[in-house]
């Protein structure tokens, strides 16, 4: 049930007597919880040493990143039974923390794992920090979260742009502290040419980026269809569509309207794009405020607990980011994009004081650290 880039189940040691903290994140619909994770340890480094778990198929790209791995087929996978399946989390956990010592395991995903607390009760010093994206539906059950919060040593939510028009499920709990939102970054972002080049993408022409997730929760075909065919009929082929594949997709995401790509992360090179219509998932909302692109963000309603269209309100400035829900919504912020085609002016007043709220995992690295040191 379980692979990865170690053997035997043992990660590498710490050097330098470094804590040693255990990423684990959950079977997400899109790459959220890996990013966040993947962000902290990067900026955290100097202080700790980080390996992960997940339950994400795309556990590979946390490779690709230079960490050590290890993916845990999750319940929906295997299709065994929530008991059957916490049963051989809790047996697979209890082996990996009976080969190598943690100073503290940090938690990224909506529930916290029975197989997780368990073997929390058998370990009462290995810490727990769990990593809880705020910014739930009214509609989302909270009834479990005062029983898994006593487990936690400390409960870290990063800053949401959708957090100053909360009225959710998490909205009026005080048991969390807020630390900067995160972002992946590792490094700035390549020039319109190099970024063009690094994609393959011909350097005389103008592109849009089209990111609306791997399509996990609901089919997104038909709504990325009317996209790319919005984009090529409005700008009468002048700008082409650039789809971007997720990695948690089996399939490259194309049509007759556009090209496909698949990178990750994709930030380094948003400059190749005169806009950029996405989700409304937590990376890409701030990855877009982060580096400035003009949007249009299309919320997936049907997640279970993510609030996109109260993020996707919370950023729409009708000036250079739009939201729509409706074909009519989605061609007329086409056409208002259209018009900075290939104009990279300042992004509006509002917009861009939200950059100081927004880092690459430092404050969060930084919280994780003090909470060892408890």
């Amino acid at each position: 049930m379980f692979s990865g880039n170690v053997e035997n189940l043992t990660f590498s040691k710490p050097s330098l007597n470094k804590p040693h903290v255990l990423f684990v994140t959950s079977n997400g619909a899109g790459m959220g919880h890996i990013t966040r994770c993947m962000a902290i340890a990067h900026s955290g480094s100097k202080d700790f040493h980080a390996s992960f778990v997940t339950l994400s198929s795309s556990a590979e790209v946390i490779g690709q990143q230079g960490f050590e791995y290890l993916h845990f087929a999750s319940s929906g996978t295997t299709g065994q039974p929530a008991r059957v399946w916490n049963n051989n989390f809790y047996q697979f956990f209890n082996e990996l923390t009976r080969k190598n010592h943690f100073d503290a395991v940090v938690f990224d995903g909506t529930w916290i794992y029975r197989g997780l607390l368990d073997i929390l009760v058998k370990k009462p010093d290995l810490k727990l920090v769990w990593l809880r994206r705020g910014l739930w539906k009214k509609s989302a059950s909270i009834d479990q979260l005062p029983e898994m919060e006593a487990y936690c040593a400390q409960i870290l939510t990063p800053w949401d742009i959708g957090d100053r028009l909360d009225e959710g499920a998490l909205s009026q709990r005080k048991t969390q502290t807020q630390v900067r939102g995160i972002v992946l970054s590792n490094g700035a972002l390549f020039s319109r040419e190099s970024a063009l080049e690094e994609l393959r993408l011909a350097p005389d022409r103008n592109y849009a980026l089209v990111q609306l997730g791997a399509g996990n929760i609901n089919d997104i075909s038909d709504i990325r269809q009317k996209v790319t065919t919005a984009i090529r009929v409005q700008s009468k082929g002048s700008v082409i569509p650039v789809i971007a594949s997720s990695p948690l997709s089996n399939h490259e995401q194309s049509d007759e309207n556009s090209i496909s790509i698949r990178k990750y992360p994709i930030s380094p090179y948003l400059r190749a794009f005169d806009f950029v219509v996405s989700a409304a998932g937590y990376n890409s909302i701030h990855e877009i405020i982060k580096w400035e692109v003009p949007s249009l963000v299309i919320p997936n309603l049907n997640a279970s607990t993510d609030d996109q269209k109260t993020r996707a309100d919370a950023l729409c400035d009708d000036i250079k980011h739009f939201t729509a829900l409706s074909d009519n919504e989605i061609d007329t912020s086409i056409g208002a994009l259209l018009g900075w085609s290939g104009n990279r002016v300042q992004s509006t007043k509002q917009v861009a004081g939200y950059l100081k709220f927004i880092d690459n995992g430092n404050e969060a690295a930084r919280a994780i650290s003090e909470t060892i040191r408890l």
